[in-house]
């Protein structure tokens, strides 16, 4: 069975965050905003003053620490208790993640207005949902993605570049994702496409958004590296068939919130540093590892294991993170050719070796 899960208005453009009103209006005149003291901070004028002009009524809830059930619940259970007909997510994917599943508990349709570009939570369907602490705890397959998206690129470029660079790297972490299987269903070559398409363009382009942001420079490029992040990262897992395609990066992040000194490390970080690991247990030659690895130092997401959180007890941490795989994502294709015990650990060990190595090339080469 295919499942289709999209928005059903996405817009990305300088100054889309004032059609918010508008675009809200034909859902109902009383919504719930959830944002974050950031967020609200450089949003509120504009969503206060859009809203105002349709005459939609609005509450706020102030989101703190991690996307819990528990606060999706409060979200919802606020949400009924004030015949609110829509809620408002605002800010990064702890936000929306959370405001998504409270959607799908209060049956509400849910608009996300994110301001920072680090993944495509402000689309997908999915919320991953955290402990009150920080540590993974499940997927909630919500039953629809928000109805609507209204991506500011204003607000996005302006946002601290390091989240724009793990959007970044978490984009083209589909591509080396989807690309381990190989399968011929409609689900699987939509995805796998999706994800090509928006590689190419990274690959090609993304370095010099990323410099032009850090001067707050905004052109189509910016615009279309959003689009990469939410739009087509979004799509790949729009269309969901009876088996999901997933490599071995996304489960390394989500095992890794297991130790808490990670927490720190943003998701596209610790994405880089399971791709890099990804390609080793795929068995890729040493030159092709050496690449990604040097293209990941040009985005600078190019990181050791003491940079991801992980440095005393090293070994010890990293088997917890090993055996968490492995309860959690056994049916990972990866882990069928990496049958020892210690693969996953002996592969975060060479990751890190590859980046130190890199590291020490380009010093010698540039002084």
């Amino acid at each position: 069975m295919l499942q289709i899960k999209t928005p059903e208005i996405y817009i990305s453009e300088p100054g889309a965050i004032k059609l918010l009103g508008s675009l809200v209006k034909p859902y109902g005149k009383r919504t719930l905003i959830i944002w974050s003291k950031t967020a609200r901070k450089v949003t509120e004028d504009d969503v206060i003053e859009s809203l105002g002009v349709e005459r939609i009524h609005y509450m706020e809830y102030q989101f703190e620490g991690y996307p819990t059930l528990q606060k999706a619940e409060e979200i919802a259970a606020l949400a009924r208790e004030n015949d609110i007909e829509i809620l408002i997510a605002v800010g990064g994917g702890r936000v929306i993640d959370t405001v998504k599943a409270a959607g799908d508990l209060s049956s509400l349709p849910v608009a996300s207005v994110p301001t920072i570009a680090a993944t495509c939570a402000a689309w997908a369907a999915l919320s991953v949902l955290y402990t009150d602490e920080g540590n993974f705890n499940h997927f909630r397959h919500n039953k629809q993605s928000p109805k609507l998206i209204v991506a500011d690129t204003n607000i996005l470029a302006k946002a601290p570049v390091r989240y724009l660079r793990a959007g970044v790297v978490d984009t083209i972490a589909k591509w080396y994702e989807t690309a381990v299987h190989q399968g011929n269903s409609f689900s699987y070559l939509n995805s796998v496409n999706s994800a090509k398409l928006a590689f190419d363009f990274l690959v090609k382009d993304a370095a010099k958004v990323i410099d032009a942001s850090i001067d707050k420079s905004i052109d189509e490029k910016t615009v279309k590296t959003v689009d990469a992040i939410l739009f087509l990262a979004g799509n790949v897992g729009s269309y969901v068939g009876d088996k999901a395609f997933s490599g071995f990066a996304h489960p390394f992040y989500h095992s890794s919130r297991i130790i808490k000194e990670t927490r720190n490390t943003l998701h596209g970080e610790l994405v880089a540093f399971g791709l890099i690991m990804q390609a080793i247990l795929e068995k890729k030659p040493q030159d092709q590892i050496e690449g990604i690895v040097r293209k990941f130092q040009e985005l600078k997401v190019a990181f050791t294991l003491e940079e991801i959180g992980i440095s005393e007890q090293a070994e010890a941490k990293l088997q917890i993170i090993s055996d968490r795989i492995h309860e959690v994502f056994p049916d990972l294709l990866l882990l069928e050719g990496n049958s020892d015990e210690k693969a996953i650990v002996n592969a975060a060990f060479e990751a890190d070796a590859y980046v130190k190595s890199v590291r020490r090339e380009g010093e010698e080469i540039y002084g």
